[in-house]
């Protein structure tokens, strides 16, 4: 078994731990480097990512990005932000799953299931094939 997560939204966790807090100014840089290194990686399939089987709703991937995009503009903010830290946010900005509201709907998929029109097999179909991946 790899000593590395294995799932996106855990991966996506290991980077919102290392970048939200208290990032002291002399440990950024190289927090946001390696960030940005991983998540290349990861966004290339240099390290390819697994689900597990766990449930979690789509959104929380979209909640994470946000969070982990608030605390790299805050970031950019500060007046003692290098030209070196700026790049590296630039770099991760296009990593990050989108927050738009589409992405963050708590129940993408009751719409389908709450449907008449739809065979109740198909939709039992839906909600165990598709629906339980996304949480």
């Amino acid at each position: 078994m790899s000593p590395w997560p294995a799932t996106h939204l855990i991966r996506l966790e290991v980077i919102r731990e290392l970048l939200v807090g208290n990032l002291e100014s002399g440990d950024r840089l190289e927090a946001l480097i390696f960030s940005a290194i991983y998540l290349k990686w990861i966004n290339t399939g240099q390290i390819p990512c697994f689900e597990d089987g766990g449930h979690h709703r789509p959104n929380r991937h979209a909640e994470i990005s946000r969070l982990i995009f608030r605390e790299l503009e805050r970031i950019y903010c500060v007046k003692d932000t290098s030209p070196q830290e700026v790049l590296a946010i630039r770099k991760i900005h296009p990593c990050f799953p989108s927050f738009k509201a589409e992405f963050t709907a708590s129940v993408p998929l009751t719409r389908i299931r709450d449907r008449a029109d739809i065979p109740h097999d198909l939709k039992q179909e839906i909600k165990h094939t598709i629906q339980n991946k996304f949480h």
